[in-house]
């Protein structure tokens, strides 16, 4: 005998947000990885030469971790969107698969189905929380997370990316040095190198 518990408003608000920090993380990851693409087909530019930076892409690139994405992705969507055809999550026949099921994920299965939603559609809290997939988009989070942390370091060896959290830690403390500087600082020094 089977029992079925009703949904609560909470879980499907904490289904929301766990799918919304999923949908976060897959952008991000999208982001690195399409622009690393482009910078190996030649079609980003890169401060660095075109050969060292596919070299440097195309060894930073962890098939392991997109082919965990491309299944954990798979599984998730074939529970949320039965009857839609999904890619091939295998990335050793398919290298795209992860790129292409996180599209999904994020744009629906095709502009014209009636299933795509723009995003993620309004009734996938309430299918996570029933079914209980919140596990599911929490790894595929974490899985993203990674992925994307690798693609932004290539991205930065490359030459095609910026290491705007080195600039503005470097900016934060050369504007403690300068409030510092301007609240002492500059009598003590001045004082320690006259002694």
């Amino acid at each position: 005998m089977a029992t079925t518990t009703a949904l609560s408003t909470s879980d499907v608000a904490r289904a929301r947000v766990e799918l919304d920090k999923m949908r976060r993380s897959l952008a991000g990851w999208l982001k690195y990885r399409t622009l690393n693409d482009a910078v190996v087909s030649g079609a980003a530019p890169t401060t660095k030469p075109r050969a060292y930076a596919v070299e440097v892409i195309s060894t930073g690139r962890d098939w392991s971790a997109e082919q965990r994405l491309a299944k954990q992705l798979y599984v998730l969507l074939s529970e949320v969107m039965p009857g839609v055809q999904l890619p091939n999550p295998d990335v050793s026949v398919n290298p795209s698969a992860a790129v292409q099921l996180a599209r999904i994920a994020l744009e629906g299965p095709t502009p014209s189905s009636p299933a795509s939603q723009g995003a993620i559609a309004w009734w996938w809290p309430a299918i996570i929380a029933g079914a209980l997939l919140m596990t599911v988009t929490t790894i595929v989070k974490t899985s993203a997370d990674t992925a994307r942390e690798k693609e932004r370091l290539a991205c930065i060896q490359a030459g095609a990316c910026t290491d705007y959290g080195f600039w503005l830690k470097a900016g934060g403390v050369a504007a403690l040095v300068y409030v510092a500087w301007n609240m002492g600082l500059a009598e003590r020094v001045k004082r320690m190198l006259k002694a």
